[in-house]
Parts: structure tokens; sequence; C-alpha cells
């Protein structure tokens, strides 16, 4: 094994003619710590690495300046596990006749306008890109039926933040027919969301979608009437 004096490297080197300068003036004793383990980091990785390894230096200056704070990790794709389950009322509105659902899946860079778009922007394809914009990732749709249980991985894209969850009752009740979730809070539990006559359900922490009521219970809860 190399042994490697890191007591004996300097903040400027001539491996491959690469410097690296910390500026010690104006900043302070906190970063100069952080600058310093920059440097040393990066010049234990050229020692080891060799001059032919280019692509191994790049990776551990990467790496070493992300750990001191330099640089932001670049986001990677996330799997989250998506659990739908409909009640055997599901979409019967203020009725007793259950019937199938449209529920759609979104992957979101941002919240603003999918929580701003109203329901019958996701009525039409063209409306719901307009509402959407460049915050539409992805989308998905799942035909359910009442009492079905639907489970499936959501892989979610690196630029994707947010899943939202719209299902298109036909009566659907205020504030209930649609949820956000931060992806990335999910990973590990995933996401369980109930779908009953007109209302979404769901005890998931990583919920996003503001409601004026418990979000798994559906006692506050009164459909609307028949939108088609």
């Amino acid at each position: 094994m190399l042994a490697v004096d890191v007591g004996r490297l300097r903040p400027s080197m001539e491996a491959g003619d690469m410097e690296i300068h910390v500026a010690n003036r104006g900043s302070t004793p906190r970063a100069r710590r952080s600058l310093t383990a920059l440097v040393l980091s990066v010049a234990v990785a050229v020692v080891l690495a060799g001059c032919g390894a280019a692509g191994g230096v790049r990776e551990a200056m990467g790496q070493a300046m992300e750990s001191a704070g330099l640089k932001q990790a670049v986001p990677k794709e996330h799997v989250v596990p998506l659990r739908l389950y409909a009640a055997d009322n599901l979409n019967a509105g203020s009725g007793t006749r259950p019937l199938a659902l449209v529920v759609r899946v979104y992957q979101l860079k941002g919240l603003q306008r999918f929580e701003q778009a109203p329901f019958d922007a996701f009525l039409d394809e063209d409306a719901e890109r307009a509402a959407l914009g460049n915050d539409l990732v992805a989308a998905n749709e799942v035909l359910l039926t009442p009492g079905q249980r639907y489970e499936l991985q959501e892989r979610m894209a690196a630029d994707a933040s947010h899943i939202g969850i719209v299902a298109l009752f036909r009566a659907p009740a205020s504030s209930r027919w649609r949820f956000a979730f931060d992806s990335r809070k999910a990973v590990a539990e995933g996401i369980t969301v109930g779908l009953h006559a007109c209302a979404l359900t769901t005890t998931s922490a990583a919920l996003q979608t503001q409601l004026a009521s418990e979000a798994h219970a559906l006692s506050s809860v009164n459909c609307a009437g028949k939108r088609r």
C-alpha cells in the first residue's frame, strides 16, 4: 500500500499542472478548515489514483467537495412504494351504487401549479399539460374497481420531488380529490391512499397537501353534486 505523508502535501501541487489555492483572507476559520480539508482530500486522491486515472480523480474531487459543503449532491432516481386501496363504495358519491374510478399519478418538480389547478383541468390532457406546465415530469393512469387493491413501485425521475394523486370522482368532495406527497420522504415507508365514495384518505407522513380536517378521516366529508 502506498504511504502518504499528508503533512507534506501543499495546497499547490504539480500533478498534471493542477493547482488548488486556498484563499484565507476575509474567510472564516470554519470556511478555512473546510477548504483545507478539501485540499488535503483531493491531494490524497490524486496521489493514490495516479496520473492516468483522471476519471477517478474527478470523482474523488466531487465527493470531497460535497463533504466540505462546497458542492450540492446531484439528485438521483428513487423508488416509492405506492398503494392504492379502493373501498367497496368506490366512486358512489352520495348514492349507493359504486363505480370504477380513474386515478392519475403524477411525478412533479414542484407543487404550486398542481395545488392550484382546478378539478376540470385534469379531465382533459391538453388542459392538464397547460395547468401543470414545466412542473410535470411524468404521469400515468390507473383504473380501479370497487374493493380493488393496487400496488406498484413508482420509479421517480431524478428531477422529480413530489408525487401527485388525483382521483376523478363523479361527485368529488371539496379538497379531498387531490393529494400531494414529498416523494423522498416516502421512500422508506411508501404511500398508502384510500379511495372512497368521493374522497381520498391517507396516513402518510409525507403528505404535503394542507387540509382543514384529518387526512385519514371521512367524518367531515360531503360529496358534491354529480359533475358528470
